[in-house]
């Protein structure tokens, strides 16, 4: 049991300075705590998004319409081959709408069995996530998967869709696919992304943020706030998350406690204690 003055432990502290400070109070209460796994992958293209444009027969390519950048739609011409066998001019037109990823031809050129073009369609992409094999049973029942850029400007939440069907031999992980909507473009193939696949979720009647949590002595605690004086709280914990602590003892429900720079009390708590061993 750790007993202690009436000056330890606690300190007081004006609204407007706590406010001013983002000291961030919410009372203690139930939560759901999620599990998740954390996967890193990159950006690529659905399998059907993406079109390797070929010359139907083998001929002299007259003229090269689009570039790379170039948007297109389905079935507009690309290239003007003139056909060796006929001497006949026909067009070579795109099989999906997109934009051009590849152009590996120009005026003068022979087309034989090679692309001509490659087309990509942006709006249709998935995220290729590494998942280590002790971690592979619990992926594949994850619920949302979370995904988001690296630099955290991005996210979207979606959901597993398969695992491929063999392992990467350098890193011997799995791969697990997931779809990206992308309407609006901004998920390039080739972007590096991290995700959060929820493994379990549990709701328990008591719990505090684990934002809230600091050493104390030898204690793991929160600070509670009483009007303007914010007081230590010794919390009995259970099981975690990233974001929330189960408590089994130390705080009564609907106690408000400190979230958010709580370092700050216990900074100032600290400096009160110092004060009063001299």
């Amino acid at each position: 049991r750790w007993t202690y003055p009436s000056y330890e432990g606690r300190t007081t502290i004006d609204k407007t300075v706590a406010d001013t400070a983002g000291i961030a109070v919410e009372p203690a209460g139930p939560a759901v705590l999620v599990t998740t796994i954390d996967l890193l992958g990159r950006v690529e293209f659905s399998p059907a998004a993406k079109a390797e444009v070929k010359a139907r027969f083998p001929g002299v390519v007259t003229r090269a319409l689009k570039t790379v950048g170039d948007s297109v739609q389905v079935g507009e011409t690309l290239a003007i081959v003139e056909s060796s066998q006929s001497l006949q001019s026909y067009a070579v037109m795109a099989p999906i709408a997109g934009v051009v990823l590849e152009r590996r031809t120009n005026v003068g050129d022979v087309a034989s069995a090679d692309a001509l073009y490659v087309i990509g369609d942006l709006s249709r992409v998935q995220a290729n996530l590494h998942v280590f094999p002790a971690d592979v049973a619990r992926v594949s029942n994850a619920g949302k998967v979370t995904v988001r850029s690296l630099d955290g400007h991005m996210m979207t939440e979606t959901t597993l869709s398969s695992f491929l069907p063999t392992a990467e031999a350098a890193t011997q992980t799995l791969v697990a696919r997931v779809i990206l909507p992308n309407a609006n473009k901004r998920w390039l193939p080739g972007m590096a992304v991290q995700a959060s696949a929820v493994v379990a979720e549990e709701s328990v009647p008591l719990a505090v943020r684990t934002s809230g949590l600091q050493r104390f002595r030898d204690f793991t605690v929160v600070f509670a706030r009483v009007g303007e004086t914010y007081e230590v709280r010794m919390l009995d914990l259970g099981r975690q998350s990233k974001d929330w602590a189960e408590v089994l003892g130390g705080i009564k429900p609907g106690q408000p406690y400190v979230t958010a720079n709580s370092f700050l009390i216990k900074a100032d708590i600290e400096k009160s204690g110092a004060s009063h061993d001299h």
